[in-house]
């Protein structure tokens, strides 16, 4: 009888095998061309945490402030939206850093405006992206009023609040 027992009781408490399989989260990681590998900083050697710099936007700056809007827009389930469609026009783009303590507290900050190719309903402008050390560029606001998220030490470095920043 013991034994019985013993063995209703652990057929009664032993894991059932799922029906259902587990699924994986929708999200997936962000592409990695969302972290182009970061030029040395000019101001290394001789840190002054809060300093703003104009920064020179590379390429590949370029190609991950589009491939974090359209990793944006896909995740908010605007279709197949590609880093190919997202365009940032010439001379609607402003980049900058702050100084942190250490190279992993440097904060780089962008504002642009977008053109989405294939999205019926597109972003408001302008968009403003932050990046922190060697880490991903995020999309952090968008649309009027985006501008009042970035430090007002930058405009300083831009020699004024980018046009962009109103409307224009």
């Amino acid at each position: 009888m013991a034994i019985v027992l013993g063995v209703v009781i652990g057929l009664v408490t032993a894991p059932r095998a799922r029906t259902v399989p587990l699924v994986a989260p929708a999200t997936a990681a962000p592409p990695s061309e969302l972290q182009p590998a970061l030029d040395p900083p000019t101001w290394e050697g001789s840190r002054l945490p809060g300093t703003a710099h104009q920064m020179r936007v590379r390429e590949q700056d370029r190609r991950a402030f589009s491939a974090s809007l359209a990793y944006d827009l896909r995740e908010n389930g605007a279709g197949n939206v590609t880093t190919a469609d997202v365009v940032i026009p010439p001379g609607k783009l402003f980049y900058g850093a702050l100084e942190g303590r250490d190279s992993t507290f440097d904060e780089y900050w962008a504002v642009g405006l977008a053109q989405v190719a294939g999205v019926a309903s597109a972003p408001p402008n302008p968009h403003v992206w932050k990046r922190t050390g060697g880490g991903p560029w995020m999309q952090l606001v968008e649309g009027p009023g985006a501008c009042d998220r970035l430090p007002p030490v930058l405009f300083t470095a831009w020699r004024g609040r980018p046009g962009l920043c109103s409307g224009a």
